[in-house]
Parts: C-alpha cells; structure tokens; sequence
C-alpha cells in the first residue's frame, strides 16, 4: 500500500481519536460535582485511595469547604497503603486545620502515610481485618552496576560535591553516604511519631513498641489506641451524625471536576515519579508490599 493511501487513514483514524476524547472530556466536565449546590446540611465524604503522591484534592476540598455553613462534618473513607512524605504530612495539616468534625473509615488498607493522615482526625473507626500501622520511613535504590557491565554501559559522573550523586544506580552507597541517608530517614520518622502523638492519646512507649514498620489489623490498632472504634464505613457515619446531633443529614461525595486529557497526564507523571523514584532520592511513607 503507498504513502498515500496510508497517510489519510492515519490521519482519519487520529482526528476521530481526538473527537471522542472530546466529548468524553465535555460530558465529564460537565457531570462534575458543583460545590455552589450545597444548599442543605451535609456530611462531606472525601475518599483517598491508591499511593498518596500528593495533597491536592484535600487542599482543594479544604478551600471549598471550610467556609460553608452547611458542611457539618467529614468522613475521610481511607483505602491507601501509604505513600510520599510531603504530601502525607501536608493532608495531615489540612485536616488538623478543619474547626469541624472530622471521622476517618478504614477500609482494606490505612497503613503507613494512610495512618499518618488517618491520625489527624477526630476519631478513627477500622474494621478487624483492616490493615493498618507499618509506622515507617522507607528510601530505595536499585544497584544496577553488574548488570551495566554485563552489557558494556559506563556512567560518566560530573558533580559539585562528593555526596551529589547519592544512591546513583552505578554503583553501592558508600558508608558515609548510608549514614547521611539514616540520618534524614531517622528525622522524618520522628516527625511521624510527633504528629501521631499530638493528635493521639497514646503513651509514648506503646506507639513506639509498635512503630517499627510493622503492619497490624484493625483490632490490635484498636487494643494499643491506634484506632478508636471497630466499625464499617456506615458506623463511621452515623457515630458522626450522632456527635453532631442531625440524623437525617445527608452525605455529600466529594469529587472534583475531572478533565479526562489531565488526569491522564497525570496519572503517567505520578505513575513514572513512583516508578522511577530509585534515579533521586525519595522519601515514602509507604508498604508498597501491600
């Protein structure tokens, strides 16, 4: 078949591509929730689910919600194991923030960053089977070194400082570079049990008999005073309709306007960041076992 025949075909076949993307993207757009519309009483249920890599959603919710009068409190419904400092610490603060109740339901999985966000709100209702805990701080590399010399590959390094090229994937960390590394785990782990036990009435000794990565369901969460109540999402529910004395208010599901071009985008940026995190040094808290 010639050039040109194939070329319009291609060509075609692009345009249509592009069209139906457009109106995927126009009717999402449009079938986005509209927070203006809150009118009556309600309870804002904000999901986080998946690898938490960053805080935007919460941070969005945040400055739509705090100032309306008819949002009487949250559930944070929690599916994550975990993921990225910032982001885990930042959420956190958002929900410190919150002069609102704030309740959080695990679901399958809270651990690790999951916990850490779980932590900042008013009370926290598990399920005994929920996989919780995994109080940690993790950093990886990949050593590639003998596999670049099986197939002949050399790294030419230029660098500032003789610690500029840590956790390189050319070769092994030295001593000096292990200790450094510790170092910031050790600081950012502490800073984890801080925010735990400023939001927490937990003794300092228990937490940290069980903060050493371990991961513990709901009920032994529920036994140390990591969780409060064992309970479903609808327990989470009505003990927060209870506290705020409205039986019949009703939930609210937040979801911000997606556009379908970005959120593809995204996702292969957050994705390729994950995936890609041994090429410079990133801090998790994150059980990417789970």
């Amino acid at each position: 078949m010639s050039k040109k025949r194939v070329l319009p075909k291609v060509f075609s076949a692009v345009l249509v591509l592009l069209v139906i993307i457009f109106f995927i993207n126009a009717i999402v757009s449009y079938t986005g929730i509209d927070t203006k519309n809150l009118t009556n009483p309600k309870i804002v249920v904000i999901k986080l689910e998946g690898i938490i890599l960053n805080s935007d959603k919460f941070l969005n919710a945040y400055k739509k919600f705090h100032d309306n009068p008819n949002v009487k409190g949250f559930v944070i419904r929690i599916n994550s194991p975990g993921g990225a400092v910032a982001p885990s610490q930042e959420i956190y603060r958002i929900l410190r923030k919150i002069d609102k109740p704030v309740f959080v339901s695990m679901s399958t999985l809270a651990a690790s960053g999951g916990y850490y966000v779980a932590a900042a709100s008013d009370k926290i209702f598990a399920l005994e089977g929920t996989l919780t805990g995994s109080i940690g701080v993790i950093m990886k590399f990949t050593n590639m070194s003998e596999l670049y010399e099986k197939i002949g590959v050399q790294i030419e390094t230029v660098k500032s400082g003789k610690f500029k090229d840590i956790g390189a994937s050319n070769r092994s960390l030295t001593e000096a570079e292990r200790k450094i590394l510790q170092n910031t785990i050790d600081q950012v782990y502490e800073s984890f049990i801080h925010d735990i036990l400023k939001a927490r009435k937990i003794k300092e000794e228990t937490l940290r008999a069980y903060a050493d990565g371990r991961v513990i369901t709901g009920k032994k969460a529920l036994e140390i005073g990591l969780v409060d109540e064992i309970g479903g999402f609808y327990d989470t529910v009505e003990s927060l309709k209870k506290q705020i004395g409205m039986k019949d208010i009703d939930l609210y599901y937040y979801k911000e306007k997606e556009n379908v071009l970005d959120n593809l985008l995204n996702g292969i940026t957050e994705l390729k960041s994950f995936f890609t995190a041994d090429k410079g040094y990133k801090l998790y808290y994150l059980n990417d076992n789970l």
